[in-house]
Parts: C-alpha cells; structure tokens; sequence
C-alpha cells in the first residue's frame, strides 16, 4: 500500500501573491475614489466661490467712484472672505528675442478680487479691466 499526496489545494506562496496582487489593485482603485471625491469637493468650492464673486461684484459696481482696497468677510459664508484691489494697470511685453518691457496703461485699472475659501484651500482670483473713468 502507498500514500500519495493529495494536490488539490493552494500553497503559501500562491495565497501570499494573490493577496498581494488585490491589495494593490484595492489600493489603486480606492485611490481612484479619494482622487475623485477631491475634485468633486474642488468644483463646490468653486462654484460657491463664482457665486461670491459674483454678489461682490454686483455691490461694487454701484461703488466704482469710490473704490479702493477692500478686505472683508462674507455675510452669508463662514470662513470665506474676499480682497478687492484695484491698481493701475501694468502690463509686461516680452518680444521675441528680446527683454521685458512694462506698459503702464493709464486709460484702464486693474481690479483683482481675491476669493479666500474656507479650509485654507487655494485662493480664487478673478482679473478685470475698467475704465479709469469709471473710478
């Protein structure tokens, strides 16, 4: 009578390099996920920060004469605040071949306004030019 071995299992090894390959791919996917969820969370914050701009800009216009530098807090928004400069314009040329040479632009200013979300995330900033008659 002989004994033979029965080979109807898994060994270590195979089990260890199964349990390899799904935790890389576990990992891979759920990084898909965070990945996702960050830029979801990215597109409300702008969204509430085109918003913001939008109401800050409204109030502006109807104070254009006697705008200058701004900094406040918004009313309805916890944690948000925005920045309003307005500057002479200076615009910087570079040609071809050649250095840098800075405009000034009298005839236009430069507003720039500065949306601060909440959480210490990157800042919004929206660039416009008015006529320097309008201030």
């Amino acid at each position: 009578m002989t004994i033979t071995k029965s080979s109807s299992g898994f060994t270590l090894i195979e089990v260890l390099v199964s349990t390899a390959i799904m935790g890389i791919a576990l990992g891979v996917l759920l990084s898909g996920f965070a990945q996702g969820h960050r830029q979801a969370f990215r597109g409300d914050m702008a969204r509430e920060a085109a918003y913001i701009a939008g109401s800050v800009l409204y109030g502006l216009s109807h104070e254009l004469e006697s705008l200058s530098s701004i900094e406040e807090e918004v009313e309805d928004h916890p944690g948000w605040s925005y920045k309003v400069e307005v500057r002479d314009l200076v615009l910087k040329i570079t040609a071809q071949d050649q250095e840098e040479k800075e405009m000034e632009i009298p005839e236009l200013k430069e507003l720039v306004l500065t949306i601060q979300p909440s959480y210490n995330a990157h800042p919004f900033v929206l660039t416009s030019w008015i006529p320097a008659e309008q201030i």
